[in-house]
């Protein structure tokens, strides 16, 4: 895990390939302003600059903040996650309501499956 904010940071920009000009532009704030982060100058950015670098770099945002979990969000692409939210994002809610997301899925697709048989080969 890495234990500083600006080295995930660092890590965010060299996983999406962008520089910090990149960056600063892409959330608004300065270049300078990413360096200073990044040299430990300044902790971090603020709560809403962090948001957004996160989405602009595609990396997780809870990652970032935190260095719990990994930089990558597992997207429908990447066929590994069917959602738009990242895995740590859903772990991170309540079991309770967890399971109950599971069961509407279940519900969902049980219902979809009964009015679109499958069809024969």
């Amino acid at each position: 895990m890495m234990n500083n904010y600006g080295a995930r940071l660092a890590e965010a920009l060299h996983l999406a390939q962008k520089d910090r000009q990149e960056l600063a532009d892409g959330i608004g704030v300065s270049v300078q302003a990413i360096g200073q982060v990044i040299a430990g100058k300044t902790k971090a950015l603020t709560a809403e600059n962090s948001a957004l670098a996160a989405k602009f770099l595609g990396v997780d945002i809870f990652w970032l903040a935190t260095g719990v979990g990994g930089p990558k969000i597992l997207t429908k692409a990447s066929g590994q996650w069917p959602f738009s939210i990242s895995v740590e994002s859903f772990l991170a809610i309540p079991e309770e309501e967890q399971n109950r997301i599971g069961e509407y899925i279940e519900f969902c697709v049980n219902k979809w499956q009964t009015t679109h048989p499958a069809k024969k080969s």
